[in-house]
């Protein structure tokens, strides 16, 4: 267990309002090496501790934030285990886990924000009553007591989805209205500021997002308003064509699931047209990626924009059992498709599928 006192030392001192020399001359020793000591840079001898401590009017555990560190430790487990499951797509699991995690620590904001997020992964719209209802007050609780910019970055997304779900539009915009210009990001100043080879990195995990993000706006239009079949192709063709850009050489690493989803979005909308060719053709192409993003493993991306990028499928979370084929088979169910349901070439995308499902 690694304990650190820098920070617990320089506010006990500035409680007591005292100088690092003042302290250092009752230790015997010169003010520097206090000076390093809340830097972080040093560790006093530790026969100088409980003299310290004594000073101060606290314990050496207390002194050496030994319950911090062990609080931390218990909560990064949580965390450990959360990343296991959510890669799994248990979320039933998961939930329970931060539900664990609150009875034990019901202040701590990384562990509200843990049940908060565990609260609503399955995704389901609108958010339920009970369940949106302690979103809204832990997301509440993090905003008025974490100063973590990323924490807060994330509950004030969350919170605005909530709102939104349950139709709350005024409370929706009022949390969207908190969130940053796409030119201010995070993300984007970096970019700015990073040179190198670790700038060329961040650039391209951005350019990455970007697309993802232009690809869910795209998809998201057509639900704002009534639509064509062909206006909702050609939204999903968009996002496709993104990826293919970016992904030059077709080593397209863990958006083979964004495709493969798209795909099976685009046969649905031929479906409902009754185009037998055009269902057929994406739902090959859907099981194709779906094959693809269920047997990859980890792999460097050597498309030009991508080439200092790394996938990796321990990293990724999902918020359901099983793999993209799974999730094919069961989107091929739908009573849209009985009209071609008897087609052979219908039967052998199935087949695939459920060669590789899990």
């Amino acid at each position: 267990m690694e304990v650190c006192m820098k920070d617990t030392l320089r506010a006990l001192r500035q409680r007591k309002n005292v100088t690092q020399e003042s302290l250092a001359k009752h230790l015997g020793i010169t003010p520097q090496s206090v000076g390093k000591w809340e830097r972080g840079e040093g560790f006093p001898d530790i026969t100088l501790l409980p003299a310290i401590a004594l000073y101060f009017g606290v314990t050496v555990d207390e002194l050496l934030n030994v319950d911090r560190v062990r609080i931390d430790e218990k909560i990064k487990a949580y965390q450990d285990e959360s990343h296991r499951l959510k890669n799994a797509g248990d979320n039933e699991k998961n939930r329970a886990l931060w539900e664990n995690a609150y009875a034990e620590f019901p202040n701590d904001c990384r562990v509200l924000f843990g049940l908060m997020f565990a609260l609503n992964r399955d995704a389901v719209y609108p958010c339920p009553k009970e369940d949106a209802e302690r979103i809204i007050m832990l997301g509440e609780r993090i905003l008025a007591e974490s100063k973590d910019s990323r924490l807060r970055e994330e509950t004030v997304q969350k919170l605005c989805y909530v709102y939104e779900s349950i139709g709350d539009r005024e409370n929706a915009l009022k949390y969207a209205d908190m969130g940053g210009s796409m030119f201010t990001t995070r993300d984007d100043l970096r970019c700015h500021v990073l040179k190198g080879e670790e700038g060329l990195k961040e650039s391209q995990e951005y350019l990455r997002m970007l697309i993802l993000l232009a690809e869910l706006t795209a998809s998201s239009m057509i639900h704002k308003v009534d639509h064509t079949p062909e206006e909702a192709i050609a939204a999903y063709r968009f996002g496709i064509d993104l990826w293919k850009l970016l992904y030059s050489d077709g080593n397209i690493g863990f958006e083979a699931n964004n495709l493969s989803r798209s795909y099976a979005e685009i046969a649905y909308q031929y479906a409902i047209l009754k185009d037998t060719e055009g269902v057929l053709e994406n739902l090959g192409e859907a099981a194709r990626y779906a094959v693809m993003a269920a047997t990859m493993g980890e792999r460097k991306y050597t498309a030009p924009m991508v080439n200092r990028l790394i996938y990796n499928p321990e990293e990724s979370t999902k918020n359901y059992k099983g793999n993209a084929c799974n999730l094919r088979l069961n989107h091929m169910e739908w009573k849209v498709y009985d009209f071609v349901r008897e087609n052979v070439r219908f039967k052998t995308i199935e087949e695939r599928l459920k060669k590789y499902a899990e």
